[in-house]
């Protein structure tokens, strides 16, 4: 029979993953959201579809926020795509950017090179004056406010 000193403890270690599997496009245009979706599905060839909106509790103004939100399913890249308003006629999702009209969340396997190269095209559509590739790591609260 072995006695308790003799047996050593077990350590179970949790390893939790921190990293974020999307990617963030800031976009400045000056148009309504729905005229926005219009033109990007138009230019893109893509086809996003008005989603319930983002609701935001704000304990500093005591009042709900929402954002509006679209989506499309890239079915063939496994992609899918949130067009999320950052404005609201009482304030803004992310204060911190607020030189961007709408983020684009794209969750998914895209690479770094890829993220790029949408924001290039995204660019091109023609009521769209900027897009950048953002580093969500950098906006406060952001894991809360964009989950898969």
């Amino acid at each position: 029979m072995k006695s308790k000193s003799s047996e050593k403890k077990q350590t179970l270690k949790l390893k939790i993953d921190n990293e974020l599997h999307y990617r963030l496009v800031g976009i400045s245009c000056h148009e309504n959201d729905y005229r926005l979706v219009w033109a990007i599905n138009k230019k893109m060839k893509m086809q996003f579809v008005r989603i319930g909106n983002l609701i935001i509790h704000s304990l500093k103004m005591k009042l709900d926020l929402e954002f509006s939100r679209y989506s499309y399913q890239d079915e063939d890249r496994y992609l899918t795509y949130h067009l999320i308003s950052n404005r609201c006629p009482d304030g803004f999702l992310f204060p911190e950017i607020k030189n961007f009209d709408f983020l684009m969340q794209i969750i998914g396997d895209i690479t770094d090179i890829e993220t790029q190269e949408f924001s290039r095209k995204i660019k091109k559509v023609e009521v769209i004056s900027a897009s950048f590739v953002l580093q969500p790591v950098k906006l406060k609260g952001i894991g809360q406010i964009l989950q898969e």
